[in-house]
This record gives structure tokens, sequence and C-alpha cells, in this order.
């Protein structure tokens, strides 16, 4: 569990065409909603964009704090070439998280 979101980087997949506009546009709405970082692509073991299953590249944004999940899943998800983001706001009902005292479950209302 943290405290902030952003600790580690935010997988974003995009569509290959148009990859810098898109990659700008990241960087940029981050930086709009209060986390600034860069958005490198993710790269395969043979140095070439590691590709999804579906055909997309994936940017790491490496923004350090995420202090609006919410608003800045709105801002990725309006980015023409965002195919998806790893902020899955409102979509689980429940998160089991393990650590060294245990597991523990916990609900939204």
């Amino acid at each position: 569990r943290s405290p902030t979101l952003g600790r580690f980087p935010l997988p974003i997949e995009i569509l290959p065409f148009g990859f810098t506009a898109t990659q700008r546009a990241i960087e940029h709405n981050a930086a709009a909603a209060g986390c600034p970082g860069s958005a490198p692509l993710r790269k395969a073991q043979n140095g070439h964009a590691f590709v999804t299953d579906g055909g997309h590249w994936l940017v790491d944004a490496q923004l350090q704090r995420i202090a609006d999940p919410r608003g800045l899943a709105m801002r990725l998800s309006a980015i023409p070439g965002v195919m998806e983001h790893g902020l899955f706001i409102g979509l689980a009902r429940a998160a089991i998280l393990a650590g060294p005292s245990g597991v523990r479950i916990v609900e939204r209302p």
C-alpha cells in the first residue's frame, strides 16, 4: 500500500502511429495535472519497441507523484493514440494486500 501513486512508472499503451505526438501529449497532460515527468518508450530485449498483444507500444510514464489520479486518468484517456493506461479508477471493489504481517482485504464501501 502506498500513500501516493507515482513511485513506480505508469504503463501507458499507445498506438505506434504518431508516437512522438502522443508521447508529447502524455508529458504535457501529466504536467498540467500536476505531475511533470517523462514518458520513455519501453524497449524489448532486442532494443526495439516492446509490442503488446494488441500490437501497440508501451511508454512508462515516470511521474514520481500522482496527486490527482482521477484527473490524470481523464486527461490521458482523452489523448488520441492512448489506448489504455494503468490507472484503473473505480473498477475494483476490493484489493488484496499482502505483506510481512499477512494478507489484508480492503473493500470499497
